[in-house]
């Protein structure tokens, strides 16, 4: 059945009648008969709405008005839907499923792994903020069924109740990172597998970099918080060291070290265990200047590992030799304001190359300028205690030189005499001074290969800056710190939850380089929080005219299709159902 209307003109006016029409086949033709009339459209007024109200008790589907709409929830869920989508593509729910399965546990670990590692990714919170932030976003299981905030089911229980519950939640949680952690060697095995077969990942160079994190509590408890040397200005915090290996820009494996722990000290076992876990055996391990040392090198010629790795500039021996050895003419040019000069030096089999950057050289003059200047205002203000007679011991004027010096690096620029009691000058040293300026804008590498070439080198060493831009992440954009957790195990598993996070960042910015590469994945998380989700109460059905009681309240959800950006993201990925499971 459906609605016509006929148009009968009559005395120079015109009528619009309103009829109900059905369509039947006879002798196979189709043809149509009047069910009924329902009279003029001008005149029904809102007696058709009142009919087809009345009607709505017989229909199969539920129809309702605007009135009887009840908007429960406006939920974010364009963040958590591409991290899902992550997620699943790199099969980490059947990873997990895998190693984490055990009849102890009464919960699912894999879905509670993704409600913890998405809310390190999209909106980063502890363990007991997680209900915060379901309060105000849509996170589902894979069946659908959102997981809610502790307290939505409870608000008219007690207190205690609450507390009970939220007890019981946190227990979920903690015991998804102890289950996490007693395999995570598995995990990070399996992710390897993943990316290389997804992508066809060769791996022939890894990158390995270390960084520390500080913890604020003062009293240092368990193994690994110790004081050390701190990466992030915190000297006076208690520490973990974290090593981090990485293979063309995804985080592969990651340990975690006491904070007291030298950074040359690492390399053997972290390589060790490349070998022992993902069978790699040649490939070249790039590296910072903080890991290079005589037992580092020969264990990784011992192993065949070849390697390229950075050399302290200042007080070194060898890099003065390779300083030493530079000719003005054997420049190459690399790109526009880096150029390399290949070393060979006598009696070693060690290639060196000798990088010229000019924003290096830029940045780090500018550097020396105003380390100068603020030496040297120190160490006038020593000349004017000494001239007015307030400082005249020379045990005490040389300790005050001394300080002015160490503070900015003065040492590098300046020398000083005191030749008597209250006396006292300093003056700029030359040779000094350009010691400093040689260094200033270049970098030395060394390498056992013999036949990579300069450029290579530097394009290879440059990719260094991916395993620095992941602990910026680590640290600025997924906030693994601060960390609550009080035994050793936990902040090894609250770290590996942050890496896991990492993870599907790298992978996001890996297919988006391709194809959306103004944007960043950072920007892409941020672009999909216009894709938002609602959930509808459609109020009950009418009685049935039976007597039967309608059905009742319904729920719905509509999702938003989201902004520019959103939508060019879930086409670059490949994401055409942006409905929840189950919708």
């Amino acid at each position: 059945m459906f609605p016509r209307v006929n148009t009968v003109k009559q005395g120079g006016k015109t009528y619009h009648y309103l009829q109900i029409l059905e369509s039947f086949r006879q002798q196979g033709r189709v043809q149509q008969r009047l069910v009924a009339n329902l009279g003029r459209v001008d005149l029904l007024g809102d007696k058709l709405d009142r009919l087809v109200s009345s009607l709505r008790k017989f229909c199969q589907k539920n129809f309702v008005v605007p009135e009887e709409i009840d908007c429960k929830d406006a939920l974010a869920w364009g963040p958590v839907l591409l991290a899902r989508h992550l997620w699943e593509q790199m099969n980490l729910s059947e990873i997990i499923d895998k190693h984490c399965k055990s009849p102890r546990q009464r919960f699912d670990v894999a879905e509670t792994a993704f409600v913890l590692v998405a809310n390190r990714l999209c909106e980063p919170s502890s363990e007991h903020g997680l209900a915060r932030w379901l309060e105000h976003t849509f996170v589902c299981d894979s069946g659908g069924k959102r997981w809610q905030p502790n307290w939505l089911p409870f608000q008219q229980v007690t207190k205690q109740q609450r507390v009970k519950v939220h007890h019981r939640q946190l227990h979920k949680w903690y015991g998804t990172l102890d289950a996490l952690l007693a395999a995570k060697d598995n995990i990070e095995e399996g992710m390897y597998l993943r990316v290389r077969d997804l992508f066809s990942v060769k791996v022939d160079i890894v990158f390995y970099d270390l960084t520390s994190t500080y913890f604020s509590r003062k009293r240092p408890k368990g193994h690994l918080r110790r004081h050390g040397v701190s990466k992030d200005g915190k000297p006076r915090q208690v520490q973990v060291i974290l090593g981090v290996v990485m293979a063309n820009g995804f985080p592969i494996a990651h340990h975690v070290f006491p904070g007291n722990t030298a950074e040359k000290a690492t390399m053997q076992e972290v390589l060790t265990d490349l070998q022992n876990r993902f069978g790699l055996r040649r490939v070249m391990v790039v590296s910072d200047r903080g890991l290079v040392s005589e037992q580092n090198l020969d264990f990784l010629s011992g192993q065949r590992f070849g390697y390229l790795l950075g050399v302290p500039g200042r007080r070194c021996d060898e890099a003065a030799d390779v300083f030493k050895a530079l000719a003005d003419g054997q420049w190459q040019q690399v790109d526009q304001g880096n150029r390399v000069q290949e070393i060979c030096l006598s009696g070693r089999k060690t290639r060196y190359f000798v990088i010229d950057s000019t924003d290096r050289r830029c940045y780090e003059e500018s550097m020396r300028q105003r380390s100068m200047q603020r030496a040297k205002e120190q160490l006038q203000k020593v000349v004017a205690a000494v001239k007015s007679g307030r400082l005249k011991d020379p045990a005490k004027i040389g300790a005050r030189a001394s300080g002015a010096l160490s503070r900015n690096h003065g040492y590098r620029y300046y020398s000083w005499q005191v030749t008597g009691p209250g006396q006292f000058n300093f003056y700029e040293n030359q040779e000094k001074l350009a010691a400093e300026m040689l260094h200033e804008g270049k970098y030395i590498l060394k390498t056992d290969d013999p036949e990579i070439t300069a450029t290579q080198a530097v394009a290879c060493y440059k990719e260094l800056n991916t395993v620095e831009q992941g602990f910026r992440d680590l640290k600025d954009v997924i906030d693994m710190r601060p960390i609550h957790h009080k035994t050793d195990e936990r902040v090894k598993a609250h770290i590996f939850v942050a890496s896991l996070a990492l993870f599907l960042k790298r992978t996001l910015e890996y297919q988006l380089a391709s194809k959306l590469p103004e944007l960043s994945a950072t920007d892409a998380l941020a672009a999909m929080r216009s894709v938002g989700i609602t959930e509808l109460d459609l109020g009950p059905l009418p009685r049935l005219a039976s007597g039967d009681a309608g059905a009742g309240g319904q729920t719905t959800r509509l999702v938003s299709g989201g902004g520019r950006d959103a939508r060019r993201i879930l086409a670059a990925l490949g994401i055409k159902e942006i409905n929840s499971p189950n919708h």
